[in-house]
């Protein structure tokens, strides 16, 4: 598998500037580590991977960005944030990191239930270009990495599990639904190995 080459540019270090300003004041479950450091571990994944998806240098490095930013609409603001980003990102980057939020947050209706946004972003995914699917694919195994290291420092099991919004089961359940959608848009990807690897370290942790 041909690894193709890509630069990060002043581009991506707008990407970071934004995603850092947004983000600055959010912190991880569990063991409270600054947000960022989710966003630097997928975006890292993403620049070890979107090489042997993608051979336009321009479009790699938009993967990067989009992964720096994917969680800034749905955390930090909604279609506002959205607006922002395509005013000084560009649509193809805010449209990117749209399709990989789980709500658009209003204030002036309640978020969806947890069981609901996932249904809406598995049923998104399907529909996504590899580069979206991929950058997916390296959150959710940035997510269960953490999930089984915070298991081991949290002060119990009931604890650790308390912090998520749905049961262990349903949690670890909608992991198995993403990997098959991964399995099916990302065929022969190395990024399938090592979400495979990962879902099955939390799987060992379940109640």
């Amino acid at each position: 598998m041909l690894f193709h080459e890509f630069q990060l540019t002043q581009r991506f270090g707008h990407a970071f500037q934004v995603a850092l300003e947004l983000h600055q004041n959010q912190i991880r479950k569990n063991t409270h580590a600054p947000f960022m450091t989710h966003l630097l571990a997928v975006s890292s994944l993403v620049c070890e991977n979107i090489g042997f998806l993608c051979d336009n240098p321009h479009d790699a490095e938009d993967a990067v960005m989009i992964a720096m930013l994917h969680d800034t609409i749905e955390d930090q603001g909604g279609m506002t944030t959205y607006l922002r980003l395509k005013s000084e990102f560009g649509d193809a980057i805010a449209d990117g990191v749209l399709a990989l939020s789980d709500s658009t947050p209003d204030p002036n209706n309640p978020k969806p239930a947890k069981s609901e946004r996932n249904r809406v972003y598995r049923e998104k995914l399907l529909l996504a270009s590899p580069t979206i699917a991929l950058i997916s694919c390296c959150d959710k195994v940035h997510n269960l990495r953490t999930m089984a290291n915070d298991y081991l420092v949290a002060p119990s099991p009931n604890v650790f599990w308390h912090a998520f919004s749905a049961s262990p089961h349903e949690t670890v359940a909608n992991y198995e639904k993403l990997g098959e959608i991964y399995h099916q848009r990302l065929s022969g990807q190395r990024i399938l190995t090592l979400f495979d690897l990962a879902l099955n370290n939390v799987k060992h942790i379940l109640p």
